[in-house]
């Protein structure tokens, strides 16, 4: 009775270990499609994994095999760049130049919202100017250094009680 049990434990662990590879093969080839785009004759510009032609069956009949032979998704991916340049991967690498293009999306957001801020506050002030109030940064002349339009109205005063 042991061995029975023994046996149908073995046969389960044996069928659960081959589903289980086969589902983690699928994940990688699944992984490989997301990281690469397709590099047909139509240049369709799409990812592998929402490609439906023919070179991106090919290549996903490649990828299984290079899987199947030991390589790893890392080689995999580096041999496509390898053979058709950077420009085969699906997302810019987060290295030298191509930072950038990770970095400057945030920068001209924050760049954006730093204008639109100063924008608003130059509109707040001036509207606060044409309705009468003295905006915060604009002083009081002193009394006792006149300003020209001041002497000058004193002078026209002046001349008008002559």
């Amino acid at each position: 009775m042991k061995i029975k049990k023994i046996l149908v434990y073995c046969g389960v662990l044996s069928l659960f270990l081959v589903f289980s590879s086969a589902a983690f093969g699928g994940a990688l080839v699944a992984d490989l499609e997301n990281a690469l785009m397709c590099k047909c004759d139509d240049k369709c510009g799409k990812v592998i994994i929402n490609c439906t032609c023919d070179t991106a069956n090919q290549t996903r009949l490649d990828f299984q095999q290079h899987l199947d032979s030991g390589m790893t998704v890392d080689q995999i991916i580096k041999m496509h760049v390898d053979k058709y340049g950077e420009t085969v991967l699906s997302a810019p690498s987060k290295n030298g130049f191509n930072l950038t293009a990770w970095i400057t999306p945030f920068a001209a957001i924050l760049g954006g919202g730093f204008g639109i801020r100063k924008l608003m506050k130059r509109w707040v002030k001036r509207k606060k100017t044409s309705a009468g109030e003295a905006p915060d940064s604009i002083e009081e002349p002193s009394p006792t250094a006149p300003s020209k339009y001041a002497r000058r109205l004193q002078d026209e005063l002046d001349n008008l009680e002559s």
